[in-house]
Order: structure tokens, then sequence, then C-alpha cells
């Protein structure tokens, strides 16, 4: 477990605006994380968003077999912070990936109250979360550019919030392949909530959409969710282009 750190004993650059936000903000609470503990875990659901102060970082994603494929190694610093979990700023999502501390880390543990105050005052502190940002939503762009020029199907990108439909049983739909959030399917076999890993290959509704016909279940956004959407148009495509899935499907081995 990260230990309770003095604000006294942080590492701060004088010019930066992270001592004035400790002022205004008494709560935010700085914590020191020792090699290999976990700022955040794949899976879990959390609002909290960290500021990393001084230290490495390794970003992993859990692979079907169980191994832990690293992502990305950050260096942090006084003088450039990293910012880790900034899309919690936008609900209590699913973490897509681990985050753990690479030696001894300085960090500030925020909730989103904080990031509103961080957004109201604080603009160097907001372009860092904006470049974050930006670059969170360039990565989404980067998978679903991928996907269509891979299969060119006319793929269209979706983003759908908590509650709402993607689509329902007995009715026909598109294809859809998740790329980020949580899927609620309702179905005859009781309900069941998914995520890209728990899909052949994040695809939603695969059975279905390949053999035309109405799907079996009813999926609902559990959070917000990213979807690449394949239309019905687009079939043969879809079928020239994946073969070896088309044949898993058939024999129900997917």
């Amino acid at each position: 477990m990260p230990e309770p750190l003095e604000p006294a004993k942080l590492a701060l650059d004088p010019d930066s605006e992270i001592p004035e936000l400790l002022d205004l903000c008494p709560d935010i609470t700085p914590l020191r994380y020792r090699d290999g503990e976990r700022l955040v875990v794949e899976g879990e659901t959390s609002q909290a968003v960290f500021i990393v102060l001084k230290g490495g970082l390794v970003v992993e994603h859990l692979e079907p077999e169980g191994a832990q494929r690293p992502l990305a190694h950050l260096e942090c610093a006084p003088e450039h912070p990293c910012i880790v979990g900034e899309m919690a700023y936008f609900g209590a999502q699913r973490r897509t990936a681990t985050v753990r501390a690479v030696g001894a880390c300085q960090v500030l543990r925020l909730e989103p109250a904080h990031l509103d105050a961080i957004m109201d005052g604080f603009p160097a502190l907001t372009r860092l979360l904006c470049q974050q940002f930006t670059r969170r939503l360039q990565e989404a762009n980067d998978t679903l550019r991928d996907l269509r020029g891979r299969f060119d199907l006319g793929t269209e990108r979706r983003l759908v919030q908590p509650g709402e439909l993607i689509f329902r049983a007995g009715e026909r739909s598109p294809l859809f392949q998740l790329a980020m959030g949580m899927v609620r399917l309702e179905g005859p076999k009781g309900t069941e909530v998914l995520a890209a890993r728990d899909l052949p290959e994040g695809f939603l509704g695969l059975e279905a959409y390949l053999r035309d016909r109405p799907q079996d279940a009813t999926a609902v956004a559990e959070e917000t969710c990213l979807l690449a959407v394949i239309p019905a148009s687009r079939r043969e495509a879809f079928l020239r282009n994946q073969p070896g899935m088309v044949l898993r499907v058939l024999e129900g081995k997917v």
C-alpha cells in the first residue's frame, strides 16, 4: 500500500502550479508508491486521477493468456509531471490498463472535484490535462483508422453513453467492435457484462451479423463505450477479410 507523504517532502518545481493547487485543495492526498506498487488496476472502477511528480511508471495490459504486456514506460519529474487515469474525469469507467511504479514515486491522488478546480484556475495544469485527453482520443482514432485500413468496411465511430441501447433482441443490427468500455448483454442465457477482451477480437453480435439473422440478446452500454460500427451492407467484405473467424463461428468455436 502507498504511504502518506508530507507535502513538505514533495519534489516540487517552484515555478509550477502544484504548490498553489495544494494550498487551494488541502484534501489532496500526497502519496509515496514503492517499486512495483500499482496506481491503477485494469478492470477496476475508480474516479481517482493521479499526478506523478517524480519517478517511473510502466503501463501494462493483461493478455488473454494471463501475461502482462507492457504498453509504455514513463519518466516523471517535477518540471515534467505525468497524469494517470485522466479518463475517470468523465465518469466511473473500468480501467483499461494497469499502471505500476518503477522505483519510488511521489504522487498526488485527485478526485474529479480537484480536476474541476484545475480547470477553473490553473492554466498550465489544464494544458497538461488537455494534452493527455488529446493523446487518448488520438489513440482511439488510430485504432479505428487501422480497422478501416485493414478491412475497408465503411466503418464508422460511435460513442455510446451508459444505459444507451446498442441493439435489441429480435432485431437485425450492424456489427459492432468494442474499443473502449463495458457492455451488458441481456438474453436467454441471462445477463453478463463484457469488455472487449471477453469478445472475439472485440466483436459484439458477431454470429447474428454473419448469419444475417436477428440478435438473440439485447446489448446496453454499461459505461461509456467507444464502438466501431460495420454496416450490414459490408457483410460480404467482412466475410472476405475474416475467413478464419467466419469458419470458427460456423463451427461453433466462437
